[in-house]
């Protein structure tokens, strides 16, 4: 628990409020004491989304939810006011760690406790399936380890199971590490989604990482929908019981019924067998398994954060706001310079952006700094004005993550990676030109990373073997493959697009006329997930699963400087357009989002930290003016910051 804040209310209703728990994806959770001295949790909803009548339908189902279902198997509700200025809820307290929390502290769990586990989540499944609802956001961090057993939490986006189509405006919820199928694919949702979660929180418990986890958020989407979950060390009863959870089809799933009474020793008609020969394709190519969020840390390895490509966090860095920082050119690059940018504009809105459905997973400012695109998990772009926190127009068209974007030096234009290529008419958000996944890689696979060069007409991605492909963007055509050895989880231009940096366990340079290769990167403990550029193109930077952030001299290769206190992973990374400036994470709020950190790169002190998003923080960029930041979070939102 964390002291209240200056600006926290003091009491809501009849309830002292005692300090900050933490905040969820809609609002903050504090502690506090009924009149009668009973230890409650008080969740008030944020004031950016106590206006929005879909938040407050949002907030009074969850109440609905938890009442119906009543508290044997959740957090009793003790009293909530809905139609309050903020709407607010009090439930009973339960003291425990959450599943996610007690395996990363004690390590994954025995398989006689896994299976009581699943018993105990079974029963809570089947109550609350029996009430007419899905839960549809089923992890290990909504599970509280309670004494008297499992608590399931957040009946923030339950709904009920006859409703048609289980989304809002088409929007995909829940916690990707762990959604089904359909979940991902916004198709109808039923309580064999939940089965599916399920199964996903007990493969964390039994091994600390999830089923389908990747490098990159479009990966693990994939691999949710085409590939086998990864069981390994798993055996016996457990395994036959997880991957008939796991089934891709919902109707091939047992019901939380069956796997309660199957568990507690009256055979369903439909047993599970000891194991279970699983035909699904294999994941797609160039992906190896890393955990996300909720992921939690496998034994004996280092965890890797929440990642989207790894390009998202230097979308825009730049002053020419094209989403790849630069790197020196080693050669002299006869080509035509970019187009001019127009002037820029300092971003004078400060605070939440709200209106994506899903995970925000990129962010990429226009050149002339008054307009920011926001890409979406559930492959929406909106673009805002950064004056107002307007919203401006949507573009619609991807059906996977959006993992990067990238605006025309005169911000006419903008080009956005996802499961294809998009370029995209600003003005009219009308698509003007496509590129197929298909001819990338061979495979229906969706983008891991996404770059365009300066001039606006070479675009660079990840190819299949560890490749990254360069195009030629006005025919959509390949005009180059540079040998890779490793997934290119980023990749970023040099200042005027004659060198490229990018990769993931391996982070190359190379010359984009020739092919060639010109050095390579070593130091950096796992895979690189971000990458930046100093504007001068003489620093790169780069981190990922290690706890630090590493900085190299590009002409030379040689390490100069090493950023440490960042947590188990660094997240997101960007580098001010003065290059003073470098914009990572630094850990969590308690039970809530990730700060970033703004470091100095003469000293290689923490200038200051913002904190604010209640998830993992997807991405990062910085303003043309480098007078602000935006952000992205799984939270669902993105975050305008001024700076100055």
């Amino acid at each position: 628990m964390k002291p209240l804040r200056p600006e926290d209310p003091r009491q809501i209703g009849s309830y002292l409020l005692r300090g900050r728990l933490g905040a969820g994806g809609m609002g903050e959770v504090y502690l506090g004491r009924s009149p009668g001295g009973r230890d409650v949790v008080v969740k008030l909803i944020r004031s950016e989304y106590a206006g929005e009548p879909k938040y407050r339908r949002r907030f009074a189902r969850e109440v609905n939810a938890a009442q119906r279902v009543g508290g044997f198997h959740t957090a009793q509700v003790v009293e909530a006011d809905p139609e309050a200025d903020p709407p607010w809820m009090v439930t009973e307290y339960i003291p425990g760690p959450s599943l996610l929390e007690l395996v990363r502290a004690e390590g994954p769990l025995s398989v006689d406790a896994v299976l009581a586990l699943a018993a105990q989540l079974s029963e809570g499944l089947a109550a609350i399936h029996a009430c007419g609802l899905v839960h549809r956001d089923l992890k290990p961090g909504n599970v509280v380890m309670a004494e008297s057993g499992p608590r399931i939490i957040d009946f923030g986006i339950a709904r009920a199971a006859d409703a048609s189509v289980l989304t809002e405006d088409g929007a995909v919820v829940g916690t990707y590490a762990f959604m089904s199928p359909e979940q991902v694919h916004a198709r109808q949702v039923g309580p064999a989604s939940d089965v599916f979660s399920l199964g996903g929180v007990l493969v964390f418990a039994a091994t600390g990482h999830s089923p389908f986890a990747a490098d990159t958020l479009a990966a693990i989407v994939y691999r949710i929908g085409a590939a086998e979950p990864e069981l390994d060390g798993i055996g016996g009863e457990l395994r036959g019981l997880l991957t008939a959870c796991l089934a891709k089809n919902p109707e091939a799933r047992p019901t939380a019924t069956e796997l309660l009474a199957w568990l507690g020793g009256s055979v369903p008609d439909r047993p599970f067998p000891s194991s279970t020969t699983v035909t699904e394709p294999g994941p797609g190519p160039g992906t190896t398994r890393v955990t996300t969020e909720d992921g939690g840390k496998a034994p004996g390895t280092v965890r890797r954060r929440f990642v989207i490509g790894g390009l998202a966090a230097v979308a825009a860095a730049v002053a020419t706001g094209v989403p790849a920082a630069v790197i020196a050119s080693q050669r002299d690059e006869r080509r035509d310079p970019p187009a001019a940018a127009p002037a820029s504009a300092a971003p004078s809105f400060t605070g939440s952006l709200t209106g994506h459905g899903a995970v925000v997973s990129s962010v990429a400012f226009a050149p002339d700094g008054r307009s920011l695109a926001s890409g979406g998990a559930d492959g929406t772009i909106l673009l805002w004005d950064t004056a107002t926190g307007r919203k401006i127009r949507t573009f619609t068209g991807h059906t996977y993550p959006v993992v990067a974007m990238a605006f025309s030096g005169d911000g006419r234009t903008m080009t956005s990676g996802a499961e294809v290529v998009r370029v995209w008419d600003v003005a009219t958000a009308r698509q003007t030109r496509m590129i197929s996944t298909q001819t990338r890689t061979g495979f229906d696979t969706p983008i891991g990373s996404m770059a365009v060069s300066p001039d606006g007409r070479t675009l660079a991605t990840d190819g299949a073997e560890g490749h990254v492909l360069l195009w030629d963007l006005a025919t959509g055509k390949v005009t180059r493959t540079l040998p890779g050895g490793s997934a290119a989880n980023a990749v970023a231009f040099g200042p005027r697009g004659g060198t490229l940096v990018g990769g993931g366990e391996n982070i190359a340079l190379w010359d984009v006329s020739t092919g060639g290769r010109v050095r390579t990167f070593g130091g950096l403990r796992g895979a690189a997930t971000s990458i930046a550029l100093s504007p001068d193109g003489r620093t790169l930077a780069a981190g990922g699963a290690s706890s630090a952030t590493l900085l190299w001299d590009v002409a030379t290769g040689r390490r100069v400087r090493t950023l440490t206190g960042q947590g188990d992973s660094t997240g997101p990374i960007a580098i001010s357009p003065d290059g003073r400036t470098l914009a990572n994470t630094v850990g969590h709020e308690a039970r809530g989002g990730e700060v970033i950190a703004l470091w100095d790169l003469t000293t290689g002190e923490i200038l200051r930290t913002l904190a604010g998003h209640t998830g993992a923080v997807t991405s990062v960029a910085f303003s043309p003016d480098g007078k602000a930041l935006a952000s992205a979070s799984e939270d669902r939102t993105a975050r305008l910051w001024r700076l100055t």
